[in-house]
């Protein structure tokens, strides 16, 4: 096939081509496309993580409207600045991983990833921090490669970059609640596809950081079906998501503390009345 035969607008009309058939990984991993509720796509936003389903970012408790002054990366941050004084230390990122329900030995690995490897970038000065802290007015210069392009390079949220991580390696998947509704998400093993297709030559470090990132999502999300939600997914690069799943285990704990009590105090009713 000649160049002379491929059209450089599809159907003869103004819309880009996304995919020509001499190159076919871009037929395989095609574009994002489908935009009606969220105008300029592909105009980065400062604080407002969007998608088509939501529009307007995380609404749910103000979560985006509270949060206007931090850039959508600060956000992802904010559930782990426990007294939001902008630094980060290794022990609230813990706490942090804790109340997400991870075990010691997985926040343990969690915080020594992510502080080694991300406190020095976002320091105001060429001394490292003994403390392995993390400035959040600076987590911008911490940005690795190979990574989702969600982000872009000051921290805005880039709606056409994540939304076209499901339409490269994800899909639609039936819900599991019998509506016969779709939703785009991602399995591990598509997540691990997004590594390989996004990865940059010899960049070592961000593949790794990725990896990890992605483990990461999982494990918090621990979706039952094995399915990641894009919502969810979108929750988890905004935060707004760690307070759902932080509140919902207190609760479940509270629960079981109850019902623990209950049961002692029933038991300690049978002894007695024998």
């Amino acid at each position: 096939m000649s160049s002379n035969d491929i059209s450089y607008l599809a159907d003869g009309d103004a819309t880009p081509v996304t995919s020509i058939p001499t190159v076919p990984v871009t037929e395989q991993r095609p574009v994002w496309t489908e935009h009606n509720n969220v105008k300029e796509a592909g105009m980065a936003r400062a604080n407002v993580a969007c998608t088509e389903q939501s529009p307007e970012g995380s609404t749910y408790g103000n979560f985006t409207k509270d949060r206007a002054h931090q850039t959508v990366l600060q956000q992802h941050l904010d559930f782990f600045d426990l007294n939001h004084d902008n630094i980060i230390t290794p022990l609230e990122t813990f706490i942090g991983f804790r109340r997400l329900g991870w075990n010691i030995v997985l926040a343990m690995m969690a915080v020594s990833i992510i502080h080694i490897g991300f406190s020095y970038g976002t320091q105001n000065s060429w001394v490292p921090d003994p403390l392995f802290r993390i400035l959040t007015e600076n987590i911008h210069k911490a940005k690795h490669g190979s990574d989702s392009t969600t982000f872009d390079n000051e921290g805005r949220w880039k709606a056409q970059g994540f939304e076209d991580l499901f339409a490269k390696y994800g899909q639609k998947y039936e819900s599991k609640d019998g509506s016969g509704e779709t939703q785009w998400g991602l399995t591990f093993t598509q997540a691990l596809g997004v590594i390989n297709g996004q990865r940059v030559a010899f960049d070592f470090f961000g593949i790794f950081a990725s990896l990890f990132e992605w483990f990461a999502v999982y494990l918090t999300l621990w979706p039952e079906d094995g399915v990641m939600k894009m919502e969810d997914i979108r929750g988890v690069f905004d935060g707004s998501i760690f307070y759902t799943i932080a509140d919902r285990r207190n609760a479940n704990l509270q629960g079981r503390s109850k019902l623990k009590m209950w049961k002692k105090g029933r038991a300690a009713a049978r002894a007695k009345h024998n």
